[in-house]
């Protein structure tokens, strides 16, 4: 069970006039995900679906509120003040600095992340780049390999081993980003636009693949999207967010079974209904502006 609680995001911004300012990208959102569904969080450009995610995963500390999984706290935030402090010189008094660092502010290993640049290293061949990744996990040397095979076999990527991502086509080499997502086994999945730099029909491919990959699976993921299209067709629940700040405007249950059809009348009407709140959405800011 992920739960985000009160998250709210600050960033201090400082002008070309040297003067400070400040955005807030999210703004009190609380969110609780089931384990196994699989959510899609849409909106309007800039309403901090990204930074929210990113918040999930750890990858980033709220300025107020905490994200839990499973009853743990994502991120330990830091100390705000004299009295907090000293509670957490005594939290730590035994540890060095070392092992202080490997247990703070340190992301659950039960999350894997995919972004919409590939992230993989082009250095590596596709082989290599999930077995590194198995080996940051700790998986022993000798069952690397065949983690490795397994995996990029499931995404279609079996021949293509030995090359390097510059050898590979886009939606390849975002295959071989979702490839080591799941050779770690995550229990939770976080994507940001993974399909965003494919074209339509490899995007409906890597769609249908990743239906197939998660089926079954137990896997939570959660999903950053501006297709709404794609929200709809892969998700359980769609939670749309407001204009900057980002607040949760709707949840939106996808009672749709599965297998779906990209034409189900259902998933047609909840597209319109998503579409119709963006509409509200910019009116109502086209009125504030006058």
């Amino acid at each position: 069970m992920i739960e985000a609680r009160n998250i709210t995001r600050f960033f201090s911004v400082v002008n070309d006039d040297r003067t400070a300012d400040g955005v807030t990208a999210v703004l009190s959102v609380s969110l609780g995900i089931p384990d196994g569904k699989f959510v899609s969080l849409v909106g309007p450009t800039g309403c901090g679906k990204s930074t929210f995610l990113e918040i999930l995963a750890g990858l980033q500390a709220p300025t107020e509120g905490d994200v839990w999984i499973d009853g743990r706290r994502v991120l330990e935030p830091l100390p705000a003040s004299r009295k907090e402090m000293d509670a957490y010189r005594r939290k730590y008094r035994f540890l060095s600095p070392i092992a202080n660092s490997l247990f703070r502010d340190s992301p659950k290993h039960d999350i894997a992340m995919i972004f919409q640049d590939y992230a993989v290293f082009p250095w590596m061949t596709a082989l290599q780049n999930v077995a590194f990744t198995l080996k940051l996990r700790g998986v022993p040397r000798r069952q690397r390999e065949d983690l490795a095979r397994r995996y990029l076999a499931r995404v279609g990527l079996a021949g293509s081993e030995t090359k390097y991502p510059a050898q590979l086509s886009g939606g390849m080499r975002q295959r071989l980003a979702i490839a080591r997502a799941l050779s770690v086994e995550p229990k939770i999945i976080l994507m940001d636009e993974p399909f965003a730099a494919v074209d339509a029909q490899t995007r409906e491919k890597l769609q249908e693949e990743l239906m197939d990959l998660w089926g079954g699976t137990g896997r939570t993921v959660v999903l950053v999207t501006h297709d709404i299209d794609e929200a709809v067709y892969l998700s359980d629940e769609i939670v749309v967010f407001s204009p900057q700040p980002g607040t949760i405007r709707n949840r939106i249950p996808v009672d749709v079974p599965r297998p779906r059809r990209r034409d189900d009348p259902e998933l047609s009407a909840l597209r319109e209904r998503i579409l119709a709140i963006y509409r509200q959405d910019a009116e109502h800011l086209a009125d504030w502006s006058i």
